[in-house]
């Protein structure tokens, strides 16, 4: 169905709108208070809700805390009714109560929609879900989600444990709440599961909403005919990590139904990641970063599969390693995981960032070799951008176009919508060019071979992340 937010609309013809569409709509006019732009005024939402009454709308949205008396006035069929609420502020500790005394209206569906500050509010409104639809998952008619990045989860999850539906951006560029994902999002990572998933795996990161790695994986579980998940879960207080992937007890999305057999784990986190782990894998200890969370019983394994990313991308497209001098921007986890990968399959790695004297610490731990932040070693005839610089339409490159006219290869770790400036030098130079994209697609490689023990269909994988399938 389709959802007109009539609050977003100066002049809308309401009833034009509902003759055209050719699918049932549901008309709502979101309050201030609930993080819309609707009046709170009763007469002016009587009015606006009877002209959807009458021209005919399938579903109207009538908000619990100052709507329900226009039900009786109005003579509304419940049937045509959606009890909502909104939480801007965050996720009360009265959550089941009030889901307990909105159920009790007379409405097709209620909506409940508080915001999520912690994973913990998240878990909270999926325990709902889950909670309420009970052994009847399909007959619930509570709608739940939370609003913001951290309660982007629940979109992905909520119909999974019995929410009859969940609301969709039409698109990315026309967002409608906080948090919200569109439809491509959902189906990519979740549209092949018809239930709870088996398995859960989750992408962390302080900001994972534009990760392809739920689709990444979406589609070689879709492939393999594997009812798992991966999905993506934004914390802001990496504290919050322990509680996901403790080596012992309890873990939180397990208890609530959600058996969790895995972490990717972007930045800022990689550290902390692998310091959390009770086994860390050889090229783990080196880099002191991990990108892959293993959960098993009593246990965590850390594995950095960033290097399996940057080695397999290169020798992809032909890229003769060994023996090669590499230089690689930055000193973060994906930095350091690319050197360890890198040094291992022969390469000379010279490591280069901003403040020189982290950049030597690192270096020496990792036993390669290190330059001045405004340095060139003319040896260098591979370079590896591992910063986030080029996400941004507006960031400059972190190689000069001499640095890279005299390159043999360039890898950009970076997968944004718009080629990178250092993509664009690249082309330009008639070198080759690798992206963020073909990076991700072999660390995704073997990180699901190191989640399920089974190779991957990477055609699958492939197409999904635009790649040419070869």
């Amino acid at each position: 169905m389709v959802e007109i937010r009539a609050d977003l609309f100066d002049q809308l013809d309401v009833r034009r709108a509902i003759a055209v569409c050719p699918l049932p709509v549901l008309v709502t006019h979101r309050s201030d208070a609930e993080g819309g732009s609707g009046s709170t005024d009763p007469e002016t939402r009587l009015e606006v809700i009877r002209h959807a009454y009458e021209a005919g709308a399938a579903l109207i949205d009538i908000e619990f805390d100052r709507d329900l008396g226009v039900i009786d006035t109005l003579g509304l069929e419940p049937e045509r009714v959606v009890v909502s609420w909104h939480d801007t502020q965050g996720t009360p500790q009265d959550l089941v109560d009030r889901a307990d005394a909105m159920l009790a209206c007379s409405a097709r569906w209620v909506k409940m929609v508080p915001t999520a500050r912690s994973i913990q509010d998240s878990a909270a409104v999926l325990d709902l879900v889950r909670a309420t639809s009970g052994s009847r998952p399909r007959s619930s008619r509570l709608i739940c989600m939370a609003m913001g990045l951290e309660g982007q989860l629940t979109r992905y999850l909520s119909p999974l444990l019995g929410a009859p539906l969940m609301f969709v951006a039409w698109s990315a560029d026309a967002l409608a709440a906080p948090g919200q994902v569109t439809a491509d999002a959902i189906e990519s990572a979740v549209g092949h599961l018809r239930g709870a998933p088996q398995r859960l795996y989750g992408v962390i990161g302080e900001n994972v909403s534009q990760s392809l790695s739920p689709a990444l994986h979406g589609a070689a579980y879709r492939a393999a005919d594997l009812p798992y998940a991966m999905v993506p879960i934004s914390l802001s207080n990496p504290e919050e990590i322990q509680l996901l992937a403790s080596p012992q007890g309890p873990r939180l999305l397990d208890d609530i139904g959600l058996p969790v057999h895995g972490f990717a784990v972007t930045v800022p986190y990689k550290q902390i990641a692998a310091s959390l782990a009770t086994i860390q894998v050889p090229r783990v200890e080196r880099a002191q970063a991990a990108n892959t969370l293993i959960l098993a019983q009593n246990a965590v394994i850390a594995e950095n599969t960033d290097a399996d990313g940057v080695v397999g991308s290169l020798t992809h497209r032909g890229v003769e390693l060994e023996g090669k001098s590499v230089l690689i921007q930055g000193t973060g986890g994906a930095a350091r995981g690319a050197a360890v990968g890198l040094d291992l399959w022969g390469a000379s790695v010279i490591l280069r960032g901003r403040d020189a004297e982290r950049t030597r610490t690192w270096a020496d731990r990792l036993g390669v070799n290190w330059c001045e932040p405004d340095e060139y070693p003319e040896s260098a005839s591979i370079l590896v951008n591992a910063t986030p610089a080029g996400s941004a339409a507006e960031d400059s490159s972190p190689f000069s176009s001499d640095a890279v006219d005299r390159a043999n290869a360039v890898l950009d770790m970076v997968y944004a919508a718009l080629p990178t400036q250092l993509g664009e030098m690249a082309r330009q130079s008639d070198i080759c060019f690798v992206d963020g994209r073909e990076m991700l697609l072999y660390q995704g490689i073997a990180q699901f071979a190191a989640f399920t023990g089974l190779p991957p269909d990477r055609s699958a994988m492939r197409q999904t992340l635009g790649l040419t399938l070869s």
